[in-house]
């Protein structure tokens, strides 16, 4: 079979449009009712940074809200400078960037685990909050799938790392 330069070029360009279509909202149901959570966390309200054509951004912050978090969304079309302002490191990046009291998180990092590990229940930003280590922030690299905002809740472990004032990217924990 020969693959022609338009079959080529269309082919890229479905591709392309498929990879960026998740952070378009395109009418699809909302996950947040899939990542329901009971914690409470020290802070009256956080601020969420992202592009204004974000989908998924809008999603997340539909997650935080059905659980009880105040959210201030702080649109912007140059989502980066916010990014290096506040002290993101390249490696943790993802689509949207929370100011959580003292702490950041980047990208769809869960409130908490759903799931139940050895009998203990795996968190992520509770556990920043509870124990307080040495970290700037957390953050779920990327758009990662089955995360909340992007999906139920998957079969497969989602890594959520930490990042410090250095530009260190370490793990943190698995949910």
């Amino acid at each position: 079979m020969t693959i022609t330069r338009r079959t080529l070029c269309a082919s890229g360009a479905t591709l392309a449009l498929a990879g960026i279509a998740g952070c378009f909202d395109l009418g699809a149901s909302s996950d947040v009712d899939d990542w329901n959570w009971s914690g409470s966390l020290p802070v009256e309200r956080v601020v969420q940074h992202h592009d204004p054509s974000c989908g998924c951004c809008s999603e997340y912050v539909d997650y935080l809200e059905t659980n009880g978090i105040d959210v201030r969304v702080a649109e912007t079309a140059d989502l980066e400078a916010v990014k290096r302002d506040l002290g993101v490191p390249a490696d943790a990046e993802s689509c949207h960037t929370l100011e959580f009291g003292d702490y950041l998180v980047e990208g769809h990092v869960p409130l908490s685990e759903m799931c139940i590990r050895d009998s203990v229940p795996l968190e992520a930003v509770e556990e920043l909050f509870e124990n307080e280590p040495d970290v700037d922030g957390l953050t779920a690299p990327g758009m990662p799938q089955h995360s909340p905002g992007m999906g139920p809740p998957g079969d497969e472990p989602l890594q959520i790392y930490a990042f410090d004032d250095s530009g260190a990217v370490s793990e943190f924990t698995t949910v």
